[in-house]
């Protein structure tokens, strides 16, 4: 059964981009809900993006150098609504930011003053919370956007509970907390499980996820992270889960110390 996808971004700027999404959305014959669709309707811009964000299977967002519109009454814009809309409904998210060392901009099209500084703090927001993927030209957005949609919607056709899985896993909901010396420490421990060398970011997510129970919301940040398959990835975790069990083993076999509770 076709999935519905909400494409989420400003519009001048970012026109060409939308429509290869577009088109990559309809050649994997899924659905796309998008601004170019809404016609003449009696609810305003705001209200009908909200509730074609809710009607939504997946959330696709795609951030450049423009804020976008703001909103009178809250203060933000229309894409950041829509962002927050899909992470209060639990909406399976993918992210895009525009790579801006290497993609070609048109000066008209940056923002400055108060949107600037609103699009910076919403861009480290969006890095701090999820796996982003960077793109390069309209081009490269569209070739992005249609690898991660192939892996997000066949693990939400999957089985009953991969939708709430592979949002876990792109927003971050349910994470253990790992200090730096303990991540260094489960590095250099099981680095090793992997096929290619995992970026210290992505191996983060996917260990504290895996270290909050969700095993398959882990897999699905290293096989969207990395060239490995999720295969592959579920192999390699459950040899993490080996390694952490032996270490809890090893401590309920240690003597408690004078003191020890």
């Amino acid at each position: 059964m076709p999935a519905t996808v909400f494409l989420s971004s400003t519009f001048v700027d970012l026109e060409r981009h939308r429509a290869l999404v577009r088109d990559a959305i309809t050649r994997l014959e899924h659905n796309s809900k998008a601004m170019e669709f809404f016609g003449a309707l009696p609810e305003t811009p705001k209200e009908e993006c909200l509730r074609l964000v809710r009607s939504a299977n997946a959330y696709v967002g795609v951030f450049g150098m423009r804020y976008g519109h703001i909103d009178e009454t809250s203060g933000k814009s229309l894409t950041q609504l829509e962002y927050e809309e899909a992470q209060a409904i639990h909406l399976p998210s993918l992210i895009y930011v525009m790579d801006e060392e290497n993609h070609p901009v048109l000066p008209k099209h940056v923002d400055t003053g108060v949107s600037a500084d609103k699009l910076r703090t919403f861009k480290q927001r969006l890095k701090a919370r999820h796996v982003v993927n960077f793109f390069s030209s309209p081009e490269d957005l569209a070739s992005r956007v249609t690898q991660d949609l192939v892996r997000l919607l066949g693990a939400i056709a999957a089985t009953p509970t991969a939708q709430v899985l592979s949002q876990l896993a792109a927003n971050s909901i349910r994470r253990y907390p790992l200090t730096p010396p303990r991540f260094e420490f489960l590095r250099s421990k099981v680095t090793h499980l992997f096929p290619p060398e995992v970026p210290a970011v992505i191996l983060r997510e996917a260990l504290e996820l895996l270290l909050g129970g969700d095993r398959m919301a882990a897999s699905f940040v290293l096989s969207r992270g990395t060239p490995m398959s999720l295969n592959e990835a579920i192999d390699g975790l459950m040899g993490v889960d080996k390694f952490l069990a032996e270490i809890l083993n090893s401590y309920k076999g240690t003597p408690a110390e004078s003191g020890d509770v």
